[in-house]
């Protein structure tokens, strides 16, 4: 349900003025980046490029798109399901300067609340019956959100509580583990998560599978792992890291003292940490 705000290209004499540049589009505010194409690209007219994401660091926490839609003849606008308020001032800001450069209205703005807007897409998640766990692709790390978290985002506050979840989601220092596919000798899959001793990580709730791997893993039967890795010397080398045992993903979590985690989201945990005889209690299982 991504919102679209659409700005016409500029008529003249000998017709649509000339499609700007993407580092044209990028250079309207300061700061604004391109996290989808590097600099060489950014020199085409915008409809050559499918869109530009874009973002500057140190403010955004959500990326939005920009494109030339050349059977609109015009500048699209996309921003995501959810953002913060510090991202619709960045997109509020690129649209203004792209509509007076353009001497053309932006077609979707007049009217236009955020805070309404917010509370909307958190209406709509929350009328999906089917869906459990609603996936927010945040420029440094995914937010996930539940029932729980959907209904306390309608509350007065609502909006500041979804930024500070966002904060303290891509605020993190701890690595964010990513599953790993081997397939074995018997047509199963192994999808196989690390933790290392002594390093803060990032863990799934439920397993989930890399946008990259959905349509490779489709029938196949999964097996959800967890290998720990135990450290020697200074950890500046390969062989420093070694896999001292693999254990059932689902039954790993349920032993995980609550001491040694705590909850970011609705499906992501940061654990550790794991030292010492804390790290060899979970390699033994215990």
């Amino acid at each position: 349900m991504a919102k679209t705000f659409f700005i016409p290209n500029k008529e003249s004499i000998l017709g649509q003025q000339e499609i700007l540049t993407a580092k044209s589009v990028l250079a309207l505010v300061d700061g604004l980046e391109s996290h989808s194409y590097d600099a060489v690209y950014l020199r085409q007219p915008l409809n050559h490029l499918e869109y530009i994401e874009c973002g500057i660091v140190g403010q955004s926490q959500f990326l939005f798109k920009v494109n030339y839609a050349d059977s609109r003849k015009g500048y699209q606008v996309v921003i995501s399901d959810f953002l913060t308020r510090a991202d619709w001032e960045i997109v509020e800001t690129l649209l203004q300067a792209l509509s007076g450069k353009l001497g053309q209205a932006v077609e979707g703005l007049e009217g236009f609340d955020f805070g309404t807007y917010f509370r909307q897409m958190a209406k709509h998640y929350l009328a999906d019956k089917v869906t459990r766990l609603v996936y927010c692709q945040g420029l440094l790390s995914p937010i996930y959100l539940n029932k729980d978290y959907l209904e306390s985002f309608l509350a007065e506050d609502g909006l500041t509580r979804f930024e500070e979840l966002v904060k303290k989601v891509q605020g993190s220092d701890a690595y964010p583990s990513s599953a790993k596919f081997y397939p074995d000798g018997e047509g199963k899959v192994h999808g196989i998560y690390h933790l290392a001793q002594g390093v803060k990580t990032i863990l799934p709730k439920e397993p989930v599978i890399p946008a990259p791997y959905v349509e490779q893993l489709v029938g196949k039967e999964l097996v959800w792992e967890i290998d720990l890795v135990k450290i020697s010397g200074d950890g500046s080398k390969p062989e420093n890291y070694e896999a001292v045992a693999r254990l059932d993903y689902k039954a790993f979590l349920e032993a995980l003292p609550k001491e040694l985690y705590q909850d970011l989201d609705a499906n992501q945990v940061e654990v550790g940490p794991v030292l010492g005889e804390d790290f060899e209690n979970l390699v033994k299982g215990d």
